[in-house]
C-alpha cells in the first residue's frame, strides 16, 4: 500500500508509535511517506525519521491551537498529496493532523485517524464538550477508521457516539526490549547504589501532573530518606515542578528515557489521562513496579503480568506517596510483561487499512 503518515506533535509517545509503526510498515513492504510539523518536534524524532527509509519525508508546519492558521496549513497538505500521491491510506495521528487528513482532497484514499488519547479523555468542562461534538461529526462524515490504543480509550469513543463500526483497537508495541542494563543507567543519571529511585517519564506539563510526583516524592522520602524522584522530560511546568520537589527530585531534562528506565527501583504515572503511554509499557516490559493513575492501557499490562497498583485519576499526592511506600516495600519478584512489539502493531494496523480501503472502494 502507498501510505502517508501524518503528525503535528512530533516528539513524545504519538511521535515515538509513529516511528516505529512506519519503520515496521516498510519492513512488511509498503511504501510510506512522512509528513511531521517542525514547530514542536523534537530532535530525537527529527533524526530518527530522518534515517527512515521513506518515499518522501516533509516539513508541514502545523499549529497545535485551532485557528485561521489552518485554512493555509490544509491548502498545502493538498498541494503535497498532489505532488506526492496518489495514496491508498492517509492517517493522521492526534487531533490537529487528523482533521486536517480527513478535511484533505485525496481521491480514492481511505482516511484514518489514530487520536492518541481522545481530548474526551480529560476532566469535564465546555472544552470537552466541543472536542466530543468536533470529534463525533468528524468520525462520522468523512473517517473510514478510527484506532484506539487501548480498549479504554475506546470506550470514550463509543460513549460520544463515535461510529463502532469504524472504530478499532490496536495497542502500541515496542520496536526493541528495553536495555536492562541497571548499572550503566544508574552511572548515567548520577545515583549511588543505595538510592531508592523512583522514576517518571514524560512531559512536565498539565496533563502528566508532574507537580503531583513531585510532591509524592517529597513525602514518601520523609518515610524514606534515601528515596529520590528522578524524571525525565521538559516542559512549561519543569520550574514549578523543581520547586515543588526540592532536594527530593532530579530533573534530568528531555534525556532518551529507554536507556535510563533499567535505573529506577520503581516507576510511578501520575497523568491524569491517558490512551497507553510508552512509559507505561516500558516500565512493564523492564519488570518494574508500577504506581500508576487509572489511565488507559494499565488493564492490558495487568492481564499481560504488569505489577501495577492502580488509583483513581483525582488521587491526592498523599495517598500516591502511600502506594510508593507500599510498593517498595514488597520483594522485587521482577517480572517483565509480555507485550507484542512494533511488527505485530504493524500488522494490526495494516489490517485496518485493507478494511478501510475496501470500505472506501465500495463507497465508490
Amino acid at each position: 500500500m502507498r501510505i502517508l503518515q501524518v503528525i503535528e506533535p512530533s516528539g513524545g509517545g504519538s511521535g515515538r508509535q509513529v516511528v516505529d509503526l512506519t519503520q515496521a510498515l516498510i519492513d512488511a513492504g509498503h511504501q510510506v511517506a512522512l509528513a511531521y510539523s517542525p514547530l514542536r518536534a523534537e530532535p530525537r524524532f527529527e533524526a530518527e525519521v530522518a534515517a527512515l527509509p521513506l518515499t518522501a519525508l516533509e516539513r508541514l508546519p502545523l499549529r497545535r491551537a485551532v485557528g485561521p492558521w489552518d485554512i493555509p496549513a490544509l491548502r498545502a497538505l493538498n498541494r503535497l498529496i498532489a505532488r506526492r500521491g496518489p495514496f491508498e491510506i492517509l492517517h493522521g495521528h492526534s487531533a490537529k493532523a487528523g482533521a486536517l487528513i480527513r478535511l484533505a482532497r485525496a481521491p480514492g484514499a481511505a482516511k484514518i485517524y489514530t487520536p492518541h488519547a481522545l481530548p474526551m479523555m480529560d476532566a469535564g468542562g465546555l472544552s470537552r464538550v466541543a472536542a466530543g461534538v468536533a470529534e463525533c461529526v468528524l468520525a462520522h462524515a468523512t473517517t473510514d477508521a478510527v484506532i484506539a490504543v487501548s480498549t479504554e480509550e475506546a470506550a470514550v469513543a463509543r460513549r460520544w457516539g463515535l461510529p463502532r463500526d469504524r472504530l478499532h483497537v490496536a495497542p502500541n508495541g515496542l520496536a526493541a526490549p528495553p536495555q536492562p542494563d541497571r548499572a550503566a543507567a544508574r552511572r548515567l543519571m548520577g545515583v549511588s547504589d543505595d538510592t531508592v529511585v523512583v522514576g517518571f517519564v514524560g512531559r512536565l506539563c498539565r496533563q502528566k501532573d508532574p507537580l503531583r510526583f513531585a510532591r509524592a516524592v517529597r513525602m514518601a522520602r520523609r518515610a524514606a530518606p534515601r528515596l529520590v524522584g528522578v524524571m525525565i522530560g521538559q516542559g512549561d511546568l519543569a520550574a514549578a515542578t523543581a520547586n515543588e520537589g526540592g532536594d527530593a527530585v532530579r530533573l534530568l531534562g528531555a534525556a532518551d528515557a529507554r536507556g535510563l528506565m533499567a535505573g529506577f527501583d520503581l516507576f510511578a504515572l501520575t497523568s491524569r489521562y491517558e490512551a497507553d503511554a510508552y512509559a507505561l509499557i516500558e516500565a512493564a516490559a523492564l519488570g518494574l513496579p508500577i504506581v500508576a493513575t487509572e489511565v488507559g492501557g494499565t488493564s492490558r499490562l495487568i492481564a499481560s503480568g504488569a505489577r501495577i497498583d492502580r488509583l483513581p485519576t483525582d488521587a491526592p499526592a498523599e495517598d500516591i506517596a502511600q502506594s510508593i511506600l507500599s510498593a517498595l516495600s514488597r520483594p522485587p519478584g521482577l517480572r517483565p510483561a509480555a507485550l507484542p512489539s512494533a511488527a505485530q502493531m504493524a500488522a494490526r494496523t495494516a489490517d485496518i487499512y485493507r478494511q478501510a480501503f475496501q470500505r472506501r472502494r465500495l463507497g465508490g
